[in-house]
């Protein structure tokens, strides 16, 4: 039976569905975000799509840095309406990846903390090469997987080692697949967004952050 994301951000987060929750994304987001530009960057114009959108806090970045043309899919209801009354939008839906047809097309998709969520990943990243543009770009993070990420949320399903993604977008006919370490000491970024530093290594310590960034790209005439 597949898991049930209604009341996910309130639930697991505390979510308020308020602008803190956008507020809070943006000074967590920025060291990532700054790091990914630099390996993969968004061309103004870009089709984009977010898989697991969430409250919008990414779509509130992009919406500040670059002309996109961006959609947005979220499981949880509540979260993806507030994200459609706060940016005043209609660009978010309340739908899954499995739902979205085979002929839609993007140069860009991204997914933040959602590929450990997956019941079926292999399933998943055949899908998202499938309505990724040729030449276009993937970027997703997940855990690694210390016990710690396994057990942090009853909704990991697919908390794997950054050498098994890998091969599942390369079994996929994904190109230049890669990983990077992000991790991030706890707390820093609620002071600011500079203190939020990267450590490009993966650390097991309680509190520590400590994700993988996976960064694929679809070969030109594919």
């Amino acid at each position: 039976m597949p898991i049930n994301y209604e009341n996910y951000f309130r639930s697991h987060y505390g979510s308020t569905f308020s602008k803190r929750d956008i507020n809070n994304y943006r000074k967590w987001f920025t060291t990532q975000w700054r790091f990914i530009q630099r390996e993969s960057p968004i061309s103004p114009g870009a089709r984009v799509l977010e898989i697991g959108s969430g409250p919008g806090g990414f779509f509130g970045i992009l919406n500040q840095s670059a002309a996109i043309v961006y959609s947005g899919i979220e499981m949880d209801s509540d979260a993806c309406s507030f994200a459609n009354d706060y940016f005043c939008t209609t660009v978010f839906q309340n739908i899954s990846l499995r739902d979205i047809p085979a002929g839609e097309s993007y140069d860009f998709i991204y997914a933040f903390e959602v590929l450990e969520h997956l019941d079926n990943p292999s399933e998943a990243v055949e899908k998202i090469y499938s309505i990724l543009r040729p030449g276009g770009t993937f970027c997703g993070t997940t855990p690694f997987p210390f016990k710690k990420n396994v057990l942090a949320d009853d909704t990991h399903l697919s908390v794997l080692h950054p050498s098994n993604w890998l091969r599942l977008f390369e079994m996929a006919h994904f190109d230049s697949a890669q990983t990077h370490a992000l991790s991030f000491v706890p707390f820093l970024w609620r002071l600011a967004p500079r203190l939020n530093f990267r450590v490009p290594i993966y650390i097991p310590f309680s509190y520590v952050i400590s994700t993988c960034l996976i960064t694929a790209r679809k070969a030109e005439g594919r």
